[in-house]
């Protein structure tokens, strides 16, 4: 592999700040001097393909989903929080551009530390929200019913295709434990979407009826679909 080039002002912030980038989490002062030193400088360029395409590859080995509201701002405080607290303040260094500006530049040896935390974050996101094991509901109705386990052990409902409720029902689902009674465990409004469930759903029978809105405690029908959820 050629050796790539480095710009004459490269620095190890500038490999730091690429990082960032790749995360996709830099802005203001620092992104725009980024941007000027990486169209010069093959190093940088190279990192931030790199970082961006493990990054994809954690992407790809999960589904798709999105990030639950608020999900960036908690990320970076947990990033803060989690950088040594012990670590000392450097003073601003002077950094001369001409023999009639200086200029400060901030000290950016945390940045290190925050893209580390910041990897490991998204990475566990998408570990712990991987789909490990799927089953579908079966009934004499069109459309499906399908009960999605992920590796965190959360577990949620995801209907397609199914009829739309007729005006004052909803589609209720229901947790029915080995000699038990059902438990409702959320209703939804049509017959397209996810119903997340209880973690109890697990080695249980999970249930769908059509039940008058906002929903029963107990079944009034047969199921349309049930299946049981073994793992």
């Amino acid at each position: 592999m050629p050796a790539t080039s480095v710009a004459a002002d490269h620095s190890e912030e500038f490999e730091q700040l690429a990082g960032l980038q790749a995360l996709r989490v830099l802005d203001g002062e620092d992104r725009v001097r980024l941007e000027e030193h990486a169209a010069r400088c093959e190093r940088c360029q190279l990192i931030m393909r790199l970082d961006r395409e493990t990054l994809t590859q954690l992407s790809l080995s999960a589904p798709d989903m999105d990030p639950s509201p608020g999900f960036k701002e908690r990320l970076m405080q947990r990033a803060a929080a989690e950088l040594p607290a012990t670590q000392p303040v450097r003073q601003p260094t002077p950094m001369r551009r001409d023999s009639n500006v200086v200029l400060f530049r901030r000290p950016q040896t945390w940045l290190m530390s925050l893209a580390a935390v910041l990897v490991l974050a998204l990475g566990g996101y998408w570990y712990m929200n991987q789909v490990v094991a799927s089953y579908q509901l079966m009934g004499n109705v069109a459309g499906s019913a399908i009960v999605h386990v992920r590796r965190s052990g959360s577990v949620e409902l995801e209907l397609q295709g199914l009829a739309a409720p007729p005006a004052g029902f909803v589609y209720e689902a229901w947790i029915i434990p080995q000699g038990g009674e059902p438990l409702a465990a959320g209703t939804h409004a049509s017959g397209q979407g996810t119903l997340p469930l209880s973690s109890e759903a697990r080695g249980k029978i999970v249930a769908l009826t059509l039940e008058r809105a906002p929903g029963v405690n107990a079944p009034t029908s047969a199921p349309l679909l049930a299946g049981s959820v073994a793992l």
